[in-house]
């Protein structure tokens, strides 16, 4: 086992444990942990047995395990940050909605005072 190993194999043990401790206490969607905590293990097992990562980008034809981590890491960050754009675009629209219809109701209500 070399220093890089011995360093992060325990991080990422805690960041399992964390995970799961914010699922239980609900700080956490269930959903989201478990991928975070497959996250992590895929991590783990990558950095304890690199050749697996070796074996597998020669399966799906990419020359070395670096690369394949590198090509999934950049697919899953474009993911990522296309559900956190639509999020942001479905709360704009929400709060559109409720803008408009607190000004009408101000609206309505200044119509009402004024009569």
């Amino acid at each position: 086992m070399n220093t890089f190993q011995v360093v992060t194999l325990p991080i990422l043990a805690v960041m399992i444990l964390v995970t799961a401790v914010s699922m239980l206490r609900r700080r956490l969607a269930p959903r989201f942990g478990v991928a975070w905590i497959l996250l992590w293990i895929g991590a783990a097992i990558a950095i304890a047995d690199p050749d697996i990562l070796v074996r597998i980008a020669h399966f799906l034809g990419i020359g070395r395990g670096v690369d394949l981590v590198l090509y999934v890491s950049i697919l899953a960050f474009f993911i990522a940050f296309f559900i956190v754009y639509l999020r942001f675009r479905r709360l704009d629209e929400q709060m559109t909605r409720i803008v408009r219809h607190l000004a009408i109701r101000d609206a309505e209500a200044d119509d009402t005072d004024t009569r």
